[in-house]
């Protein structure tokens, strides 16, 4: 598992991404003493043919290996139902020879695969040069991973996929519509689903691929962006962990109360989407009391995988050892913090009890360890003794207890509220459930609170407020719900018991969206 670093796009130009991309490789490739081999996958239809060429263009000595090259024939491959991204559709192990070949500076006959006819008869000599881009779905797979000095991961949201892919097929390829859609939702959403998307994990670099096919630089290595900030202009800035933490609710399917994983996909390209960069999951508002282990996995795998921002894991369980598989798993799985709540049982325990509880914890986690205070649900609350004694990056709190604030590097209060006074008082800045319901009055509220603009917070602060206090009237983690799923098409308003589904009519959220 590679550390990212999170980079917020303020202008977000493809050749600003290209030309950093393009300097870390002729830095990196400066290191070596043999061709410099980058891999650029990621699902189909996301831009990625198109990069390399462009990417080439601002390279010397460089060459393009293209991996739609090594499939097996379409005849084969249709008679065992595989598709570009099975493994089992390309030749693995000629892959994996031409790219030792290559790396040792020597030259190969690459095949050539011809896409209307769908045969592979035919090869040509391939020579290496000082960098060669390995463009392909599969290139970033962990069979090559050895193979592979950096890897680029390309993503974007699965309509953007369809219509790439299904225009391309009939335009190219001489595809019916309804083949080219057969295609991609095998190929796609099931195989690259299966054996890709978790290529993504050890990639040195994520870009995403916008509906208008514009390239964003998502995040980057720890390391590389350690060594190449020089590199970096103004239109990046790094995403840290102040200003606004969405707490996102968990998707149930309606009819059925299991978890809805494409739903979840389509809420975390809609926060990204309305320019939020740091998300909550398995908190209170994604009720990690109802879910189970592996639940809880699912949702911190999905949400890593398609939120670009920072991925904060709620560990949502009690006991010492419960909660460090918690924190292995987030570290595992790619978060970027962990959060740990008091115990709920017993009650009222000592100070020294809940020191002891969250050090024990703390000492196994290499990730930012944050505590949550919350102690109306738990009767356990954090005392600022005891923040004094737990080694830890910030504190969630749902207790508003602005006494925390001075024993804590980063405050983060649990209610929308009271955030303006708490920022005052030093708060880092705050978590909210709300936020999705009304996400330009919690992004614009975020700046001013950051900037600390006393001529436009007291107004921003009221809007959030009543948007908060509409949310809370009653069964706010149904109400978030029922108002995500007027704004996300079917996104699924179900909650799992003890909660009740909301019984919100449309004519009231359409109330709070003219208001918001």
């Amino acid at each position: 598992m590679i550390t990212h670093v999170h980079i917020k796009n303020s202008v977000g130009r493809a050749p600003a991404a290209k030309k950093v991309i393009a300097g870390i490789l002729a830095e990196e490739r400066k290191k070596l003493d043999r061709p410099f081999l980058v891999a650029v996958g990621g699902p189909g239809g996301t831009g990625k043919t198109t990069f390399c060429k462009e990417l080439a263009q601002v390279l010397d000595n460089r060459m393009v290996l293209t991996l739609d090259d090594y499939k097996f024939s379409r005849s084969e491959r249709q008679g065992k139902n595989l598709f570009g991204a099975h493994p089992d559709a390309n030749r693995i192990a000629l892959i994996k020879e031409h790219l030792g070949l290559l790396r040792k500076g020597e030259s190969i006959q690459k095949p050539v695969y011809d896409a209307v006819s769908g045969n592979c008869d035919a090869s040509e000599p391939f020579m290496p040069g000082d960098i060669i881009i390995i463009d392909g779905e599969i290139s970033t797979y962990e069979i090559f991973k050895d193979h592979i000095d950096l890897s680029i991961f390309i993503d974007s949201d699965w309509k953007t996929q369809l219509n790439t892919r299904v225009t391309r097929d009939i335009e190219e390829r001489g595809y019916t519509k309804e083949k080219a859609i057969a295609t991609f939702l095998q190929s796609n959403l099931r195989e690259f689903e299966e054996h890709g998307a978790h290529s993504k994990a050890w990639a040195d670099i994520h870009l995403y691929c916008r509906e208008d096919y514009r390239l964003l630089l998502e995040s980057i290595s720890n390391r590389l962006y350690d060594s190449y900030k020089a590199l970096f202009t103004a239109e990046y800035d790094t995403v840290d962990f102040a200003g606004l933490i969405v707490a996102v609710p968990t998707p149930f399917k309606q009819s059925t109360g299991e978890l809805d994983v494409r739903s979840l996909i389509l809420l975390c390209e809609y926060l990204a989407e309305k320019g939020m960069t740091r998300i909550l999951v398995n908190g209170t508002t994604g009720e990690f009391f109802s879910l189970t282990p592996d639940e809880r996995r699912i949702v911190l795998e999905t949400t890593r995988m398609y939120f670009p921002g920072l991925v904060l894991y709620h560990t949502g369980v009690t006991g010492v050892q419960n909660n460090r598989d918690g924190v292995s798993m987030a570290e595992d799985m790619g978060a970027d913090a962990c959060v740990v709540l008091s115990p709920w049982y017993p009650a009222r325990l000592s100070e020294q009890g809940l020191v002891d509880y969250f050090c024990a914890i703390e000492e196994q986690s290499s990730l930012p360890f944050y505590i949550y205070n919350f102690p109306k649900n738990t009767s356990n609350p954090i005392t600022p003794e005891i923040v004094k004694n737990i080694p830890h990056h910030g504190l969630k709190d749902s207790g508003c207890d602005f006494s925390l604030i001075a024993h804590t590097p980063r405050y983060f209060i649990g209610g929308d509220r009271k955030a303006s006074e708490a920022r005052s008082l030093g708060a880092c800045g705050f978590v909210s459930g709300s936020a999705p319901v009304a996400p330009a009055v919690y992004t614009r509220f975020e700046e001013a609170l950051l900037k600390k603009d006393k001529d436009a917070l007291p107004e921003l602060q009221e809007k959030v407020t009543q948007v908060s206090g509409f949310v809370s009237r009653s069964n706010s983690i149904a109400t978030i719900k029922r108002c995500l799923a007027c704004i996300i098409s079917g996104f699924p308003s179900a909650v799992r018991p003890p909660l009740e589904n909301s019984t919100m009519n449309d004519e009231e959220i359409q109330k709070l969206s003219i208001l918001f």
